[in-house]
């Protein structure tokens, strides 16, 4: 039968040893994209974060696969072997790299070198030393690292750029020996992530978050620092909606109050006298139409009140020389016709006639002061209420 006993070929998905083991990407290959100009990371080595930078250096190489080439795991091919070639294109590249993510002033002071492991060996006997004070340092800094006002995505930040620079200092302790059975690994990180936790809730402001943080505090087991860091920009974004509705309500009550006052403004309008134009007076009161009192005096009048029921001139003074001036704001603003009286031939607005007969004799028998005066403003043209 066609077909019987043909097996098709099969498909090599990848190449193979001569042991018939799969064979993975060689460490000497190289992407298009690397060339000696890239930037492998954004961590320069400053002198003191070696730590930081050897770690950010140690991560990129290891994603593309030559990490080997500095650690020794990948060792140098024998004189004539056709991976020579392969072994200094991979160095030459991998010293670029290296030297791209040191500061330019640093970069100055490195002897030159082929050889990636050399280089690497010489950065770290300068630099990796464990620094006693820098240590010290660290840790007075977290004691005093406060929120005071700050964000607490910020306050957060300072406090998590700390603690990665003291683990590359004083790095967890682990088992050696490979026949501990107790776990103390993860018990150490775990007693680490609680003293981390600790310094977090210390440093929050009492007023804002001294409520939240009891209750974390009061929680058996303890929360993992992850979730105590949620559960406080949680109760921050409620703290910053309560404020802004305060504040939204507080901008509206200031906009009716204010509001409120200028409609009421505009509300009062001055009485103003249909015949002389004039304002302070109506045209009932208007002495042009009812003739001047006897205290005006020579004060400047119009020529329709040539014909006024009185010629009196006292050079626009009162007897005894008293200045006339008289407060009109209420009379301005309140008109009744039960407070109306008639003295000597006038209407007067706001004060009865034993009134004005008080204010008349206290006028008169102030002999004395020249300069005497009452609280408003000044009666002139005619401006008076009444």
């Amino acid at each position: 039968m066609p077909g019987v006993g043909v097996t098709p070929p099969k498909r090599e998905d990848s190449k193979k040893d001569e042991d018939g083991s799969n064979k993975g990407p060689s460490p000497y290959d190289l992407s298009v994209s690397d060339n000696p100009g890239n930037v492998i990371t954004q961590v320069q080595l400053q002198g003191e974060n070696y730590e930081e930078w050897a770690r950010a250096v140690k991560v990129s190489l290891r994603a593309r696969r030559k990490w080997g080439f500095l650690d020794g795991t990948h060792k140098k091919p024998q004189e004539g072997a056709s991976e020579m070639e392969d072994w200094w294109t991979v160095q030459s590249m991998l010293v670029s790299w290296v030297m791209n993510t040191i500061e330019p002033q640093l970069c100055s002071t490195i002897s030159y070198t082929e050889d990636a492991k050399d280089l690497w060996e010489e950065i770290k006997e300068r630099f990796s030393n464990v620094n006693g004070p820098r240590i010290q340092q660290l840790k007075a800094e977290l004691a005093e690292c406060k929120q005071q006002g700050l964000a607490m995505v910020e306050y957060y930040g300072k406090l998590k750029t700390l603690w990665d620079e003291l683990a590359n200092h004083e790095p967890v302790l682990r088992c050696s020996c490979g026949g501990c059975k107790c776990d103390i690994g993860s018990r150490l990180d775990k007693r680490r992530e609680e003293e981390k936790v600790h310094q977090f809730l210390m440093g929050l402001e009492d007023v804002s978050y001294g409520t939240v943080r009891s209750n974390i505090l009061a929680t058996d087991p303890l929360p993992s620092l992850n979730r105590v860091y949620a559960t406080l920009v949680q109760e921050e974004r409620m703290k910053m909606i309560s404020r802004t509705k305060e504040d939204k309500g507080s901008l509206m009550g200031l906009a009716v109050h204010t509001g409120y006052k200028h409609k009421s403004r505009n509300e009062i309008k001055p009485l103003v006298c249909s015949h002389c134009g004039r304002t302070g007076h109506e045209i009932k009161g208007c002495f042009q139409l009812i003739g001047y009192p006897e205290w005006w005096g020579d004060r400047s009048r119009d020529e329709k009140g040539s014909n006024t029921k009185t010629s009196h001139k006292q050079g626009g003074r009162l007897r005894g020389g008293a200045v006339i001036r008289a407060n009109t704001a209420q009379a301005t603003t309140e008109k009744s016709s039960n407070h109306e009286e008639e003295i000597g031939g006038s209407a007067v607005t706001g004060l009865s006639q034993k009134q004005w007969q008080t204010l008349l004799e206290m006028l008169n028998g102030n002999n004395g002061s020249r300069t005497e005066s009452m609280t408003g403003p000044h009666f002139e043209d005619a401006d008076w209420s009444g």
